[in-house]
């Protein structure tokens, strides 16, 4: 696959690459925006009858975004429902976001770049523990770094 990640059997796509995924995603995604009527979203997490239009903070301007908000949507039966994090004290974060893009994204390499390192450090080890920001945080701050994006 060249665009997206897998995560427990969800596809994750960044919205500039959702132009680059199989017609029948798209068309899914598509889908989901219209019965939402999403504007606010930058990834998108899509399973079979489920997708998760996902709001995280500027890609560009944090090396792990927060995610903001979620709006979730069955496809199926049209339900839908928006959930916000913004206010949350530990938020969820991404990491890897590079593997969101198509392999021809220019920001790809720096992104790709950093995760490298960061994994050559050891801070991905046991990745389960690190989806949220005071964890992670912590993490970066034993290996001497500082968390950017605030």
């Amino acid at each position: 696959m060249a665009v997206g990640k897998l995560v427990r059997g969800a596809l994750y796509a960044h919205r500039d690459a959702i132009g680059a995924l199989e017609k029948d995603v798209r068309s899914i995604i598509d889908k989901a925006v219209a019965i939402a009527g999403a504007t606010r979203w930058n990834v998108a997490r899509v399973e079979k009858h489920v997708v998760g239009l996902l709001e995280y903070e500027d890609f560009d301007a944090a090396a792990f975004p927060r995610l903001i908000a979620s709006t979730r949507v069955n496809v199926a039966n049209g339900e839908h429902a928006r959930t916000d994090f913004s206010r949350s004290a530990n938020p969820l974060i991404l990491h890897r976001k590079e593997q969101l893009l198509t392999l021809d994204d220019p920001r790809v390499g720096r992104w790709a770049e950093t995760t490298r390192l960061l994994v050559e450090m050891g801070l991905f080890r046991d990745s389960h523990l690190i989806g949220r920001q005071k964890v992670w945080r912590e993490r970066l701050a034993q290996a001497g770094l500082a968390f950017v994006g605030d």
